[in-house]
């Protein structure tokens, strides 16, 4: 039986500091917002940001057990948070996008306002 990345390690490494990747991915999102000239509510803001952080944690979990230098690592949890948003969004497009099993394409939904 093969054994997988200890995870109880990894937790404790994250108490202990890993979890200023959330906010670097957090930053890195809110940087990025700040940049572009598009008006959006603060809603909008709060959820690109709060999306940013989740997935600069899921990232460093994935991240952790790999030999990689630290600077490394922290580029990838750094740019994973600040673009994992998109990212998602994407995927959720293609897959709303995508044809049935019937082969009929999928009538996508009225967005809220």
């Amino acid at each position: 039986m093969t054994t997988g990345p200890d995870y109880e390690a990894a937790i404790q490494d994250f108490k202990r500091g890993g979890w200023i990747t959330a906010l670097f991915g957090g930053a890195g999102m809110l940087a990025r917002l700040l940049v572009t000239d598009e008006a959006h509510p603060a809603l909008w803001w709060t959820r690109r940001i709060l999306a940013s952080v989740i997935i600069g944690v899921l990232s460093y979990f994935a991240v952790w057990p790999l030999e990689l230098a630290g600077i490394y690592k922290s580029v990838i949890l750094t740019f994973s948070g600040m673009a994992g948003p998109e990212l998602i969004d994407w995927v959720i497009r293609q897959f709303q996008n995508a044809p049935d099993l019937n082969g009929t394409k999928r009538k996508s939904k009225a967005k809220r306002r």
